[in-house]
């Protein structure tokens, strides 16, 4: 029956830790049970199933015992194939999960993953980075930034402090100086070369781990 009670878990897009089990009424939108519940983001949203198609109108009853995801509004989705992503996530990257909004069911735009680091020049404690990559014009070179920790938490010369950008307009988050060389080399050589789109991603994405566990305070992109 649409208007019996039913359960569903409801996840944020970015941060999928943060999920809430609620108990709603089967004809209810997935839309309206969000924002019944304050769980909506500021601006338009929408709400997603676990392979990033658009749900948000659809009944609750239509979902139950599922994880549904809220984040903003959809946008035309990026320019890594999916193929390339599930292959790079299987065999080098498993942390990595693709953010709905800036995706379709065969281009990725944007992902998340864990990549580990030091916490600055002069504490080489550990430090596990959770990323946001923004890949929605690859193959020009893709942008990084920090999601965890935050930024007051950060003390890590390469990493900027935080702002406000298109990939997450409603979430403060910390870009990620990957150095002006490693830009023209991108630039010159990377991008037109021969290799696929998976092993350039691997290329940046090892920039990335060079950048978290090597900070070089004689080009800072913050005070430290």
């Amino acid at each position: 029956m649409q208007n019996e009670m039913i359960q569903l878990t409801i996840a944020n897009t970015l941060d999928q830790t943060a999920k809430q089990r609620v108990e709603v009424q089967g004809n209810q939108t997935l839309k309206q049970v969000v924002q019944q519940r304050n769980l909506a983001p500021n601006g338009s949203f929408d709400v997603y199933d676990q392979v990033g198609k658009v749900i948000t109108n659809q009944a609750a009853a239509n979902h139950r015992d599922a994880t549904v995801y809220v984040g903003v509004a959809k946008v035309a989705g990026g320019g890594l194939k999916r193929a390339t992503f599930d292959t790079l996530k299987r065999t080098n990257y498993p942390s990595m999960r693709h953010i709905n909004q800036h995706s379709t069911t065969n281009t990725v735009g944007a992902f998340v993953v864990n990549l580990p680091g030091v916490y600055s020049h002069r504490d080489s404690s550990p430090v596990v980075y959770t990323l946001l990559v923004d890949v929605r014009t690859f193959p020009e070179l893709p942008v990084a930034y920090v999601l965890t920790p935050q930024c007051a938490d950060i003390a890590h010369a390469n990493i900027y402090e935080a702002g406000t950008y298109s990939i997450a307009k409603n979430r403060s988050i910390c870009p990620v100086c990957t150095g002006d060389p490693f830009k023209a080399e991108w630039n010159e050589t990377i991008r037109s070369s021969s290799d696929s789109n998976g092993g350039k991603l691997g290329i940046f994405l090892d920039q990335l781990r060079n950048v978290l566990n090597s900070p070089n305070e004689l080009h800072p992109a913050r005070n430290v």
